[in-house]
């Protein structure tokens, strides 16, 4: 039984300053190892939560917290490919493991995993879950959650995200090593074509139109 009650995460502290016109303004962001700024749910745009669930957890508002075709695939998977690794991971179960810290490639801990996503869903709403999802995914950059990653790439507060930066940023939680824009032209090169699968799949999904999806396709992302 996993509750959010008795779990903290790091929350990266902001100070401010007064300017000549009294007006005050951001000096300098503290954080420790991990650099987190909290963003409620209904602060999100909701293209990261339609970006997140088309590529990670298609079936997200139907499940109990447990995709269960997915994870008898990644079963047979695992035993046909004689290996110690695990897909098929809801966004309720990746929530769970970012919280509690097991990220063991374990099957005892897969199945662990699976009766608490299930518990958890009955105690917490999707809202809930989406919320402390995106607060919570490493993003790069030492960004844990959206809301620094969306300084760190784009310079704006996370609320100010349009569709293809939200793609964007949820591309890179995939693997930040391949997909963090700054790491090399490579790798931005591999992020913008996971931002374009991401924009294909929210379209097939039909959380846009074509409209949207085309001209999100056609942006130029400017990071800063």
């Amino acid at each position: 039984d996993i509750g959010v009650e008795g779990l903290t995460t790091s929350q990266s502290s902001i100070i401010y300053y007064q300017d000549a016109n009294s007006e005050w303004q951001e000096l300098e962001t503290l954080h420790g190892g991990e650099n987190r700024i909290w963003s409620d749910y209904g602060e999100l745009p909701k293209y990261l939560e339609y970006a997140a669930v088309s590529i990670e957890d298609k079936r997200f508002y139907n499940h109990h917290g447990v995709d269960w075709g997915r994870t008898f695939k990644a079963t047979v998977n695992m035993f046909i490919g004689m290996k110690n690794t695990y897909g098929g991971s809801t966004i309720t179960q990746q929530t769970i493991k970012n919280l509690t810290g097991n990220k063991e490639g374990t099957v005892k801990r897969k199945v662990l995993e699976i009766f608490s996503a299930l518990q958890f869903e009955k105690t917490h709403t999707k809202e809930e879950i989406i919320e402390l999802y995106l607060n919570n995914i490493y993003l790069g950059e030492n960004c844990y959650g959206v809301t620094t990653a969306a300084q760190a790439y784009f310079g704006k507060d996370v609320a100010e995200l349009d569709l293809a930066e939200c793609a964007c940023l949820i591309g890179i939680t995939n693997n930040p090593s391949l997909y963090d824009p700054y790491i090399s032209d490579k790798s931005k090169e591999r992020n913008r074509d996971r931002t374009n699968t991401i924009l294909d799949q929210m379209l097939e999904q039909k959380y846009i139109t074509q409209e949207e999806h085309d001209a999100a396709i056609s942006e130029t992302l400017v990071f800063k």
